[in-house]
């Protein structure tokens, strides 16, 4: 990697490629093509242009953000960014690689999911090239922007305190392409261009001429240049005594204020604590009050409010819950106004894919990310050899996430509005579907710890999941007669099955089904995890 620009660029683009590959991340690619060029081809070819425009603009332009991030926190506590200060490769090109496969991966998604949504129409074809080029200035501005803003923080804290941030990019194109708001001030966010060049492809009637399309991409691409510099800069190399030794990951914990040990220094201070073995003398031998896990639950207590995850765990389904009561009733008026949707009978729907998996979905990525990186750092291996150990470890960690998912989950519901129409007798059904939705917590963390050796895989497949857990209750309402049952394997089909308003199955059978595939799914999880942990 000695040669000229084009040369280092290259090789750092290839070897960019080669980490994603080995995390994952072009197979998360694949299967979320997969899935939203399934979605489309099931949706009225007539919609279909609507359904993708939005689609793209939301979730395909954005695929590399969240990867972007965690890839340059993970090479930073590695040490690669130190390395980089004495390589060939300067920053960026570093940047760049980044930006290219990311973008070109985002790219690929959006080809099957064009050629999808305008099949209805001759030369469908020709909606390729505007459609392309606005998600990769989308893909290039939204990546560039997160590394600029994250490229220098020390821990995962940042996926729920700066990368927020990013939202208004995505929510401004959003409102101006539905139609709910179209005001010439819009223009300001620079991602309303390229979603008007992926709304030219679509939907060519609804786009605007081809001077203010070109204005408004030459404004993308300035802020698309500012955020390359910025991400430059804030990703560029470091010193080595700036990151931690190879082996120390303890820089992938956020840093939660002065004094406060992280990592693998709190577990030294308070895991053989938590259960002292017999024999001691002094106050040592004393076991504190709830033995070892009362030891690791009051590690988890002290930095209960410090900590951005355990924050996000305890606010997150509220604040969706609130999003949804004061947001759901103007979009539903909008849709009926302007589209003639009726949304009443699609409340069952909602109410599955927005809150009764989607609450336990987070709380589990949540968990999941907290109980990988524990094995990151050393601290698993520290309470394995505790009094704690590993079984009541992984207990702990599942037991947390299921009490957490149920009770996000008796909140959220009630405070969503969106179950307000099940009728009184109905109502031990929905008990019984936040019951077995509050079991797919644990088993989502039993699924990362098991398959996820690291952060970016327990991300890659938090991407995937997030598709599969809001698909299932549209595709168990959406499929015809008894084709639903083909989904009965999967635990997350008995929470939607037994839900009021699908009636698949009832409630009492659905329940012990539920319980039962839960109980195999988790068993079989469990024993892969634990052997997993055990040899690593």
């Amino acid at each position: 990697m000695t040669g000229g620009w084009a040369a280092r660029a290259a090789a750092g683009a290839a070897l960019e490629w080669r980490v994603e590959l080995r995390h994952g991340v072009p197979a998360a690619a694949a299967v979320l093509a997969v899935l939203w060029t399934a979605v489309l081809l099931a949706v009225p070819a007539a919609s279909a242009p609507t359904v993708a425009a939005h689609l793209l603009i939301v979730d395909t332009a954005g695929f590399g953000v969240l990867f972007a991030v965690v890839l340059v926190l993970f090479e930073r506590a590695e040490g690669g960014r130190a390395i980089l200060a004495a390589a060939p490769l300067r920053s960026a090109e570093y940047v760049g690689a980044k930006l290219g496969v990311l973008t070109c991966l985002a790219a690929a998604i959006a080809v099957p999911m064009t050629l999808a949504a305008a099949r209805g129409r001759p030369g469908a074809g020709s909606a390729l090239p505007p459609v392309l080029l606005g998600v990769v200035l989308l893909s290039l501005l939204l990546v560039g922007g997160v590394l600029a803003a994250c490229g220098r923080s020390a821990g995962p804290g940042v996926l729920f305190t700066r990368l927020p941030l990013v939202a208004p990019l995505v929510a401004a194109p959003l409102v101006h392409v539905s139609g709910a708001l179209d005001h010439p001030l819009l223009y300001l966010v620079p991602t309303t261009g390229g979603a008007d060049l992926i709304r030219a492809g679509l939907l060519p009637e609804a786009a605007p001429g081809a001077g203010p399309l070109a204005v408004a991409v030459l404004y993308l691409l300035v802020w698309i240049a500012g955020a390359a510099v910025l991400a430059g800069r804030a990703a560029g190399p470091e010193t080595a005594a700036a990151v931690p030794p190879p082996g120390d990951r303890s820089s992938l914990r956020p840093e939660l204020g002065e004094g406060r040990t992280t990592g693998t220094a709190r577990a030294r201070a308070d895991a053989p604590a938590a259960g002292r073995v017999p024999g001691g003398t002094g106050a040592s031998a004393v076991p504190r009050r709830g033995g070892a896990v009362g030891g690791l639950a009051r590690v988890d207590l002290r930095g209960l409010l410090r900590d951005p995850m355990l924050v996000a765990l305890l606010l997150g389904p509220v604040l969706l819950a609130l999003a949804l009561r004061w947001g759901y009733p103007p979009v539903s008026g909008f849709l009926s106004d302007r589209y003639g949707l009726d949304t009443a009978p699609l409340a069952p729907v909602l109410l599955a894919a927005l809150v009764v998996l989607h609450v336990p979905m987070m709380i589990g990525a949540i968990a999941a990310l907290r109980t990988v990186e524990d094995a990151d750092d050393g601290t698993q291996l520290l309470y394995r050899v505790s009094p704690l150990g590993l079984p009541r470890y992984l207990a702990y960690r599942l037991a947390v996430a299921s009490i957490a998912a149920a009770g996000g989950l008796a909140a959220a519901v009630p405070l969503s509005g969106l179950a307000a129409g099940v009728p009184a007798e109905r109502a031990p059904a929905l008990v019984a579907a936040v019951a077995l939705a509050a079991l797919q917590a644990p088993l989502f963390v039993l699924a990362a710890t098991a398959f996820a050796p690291s952060k970016i895989e327990t991300l890659v497949l938090v991407k995937v999941a997030g598709a599969v857990f809001t698909l299932t209750p549209v595709a168990v309402w959406w499929l015809p007669g008894r084709a639903a049952w083909a989904l009965a394997p999967l635990p997350l089909f008995w929470p939607t099955a037994v839900l009021p308003g699908f009636g698949t199955v009832p409630w009492p059978a659905g329940l012990a089904a539920g319980t039962v595939v839960a109980a195999l799914s988790g068993a079989w999880l469990v024993r892969r995890t634990v052997r997993r942990l055990e040899g690593g």
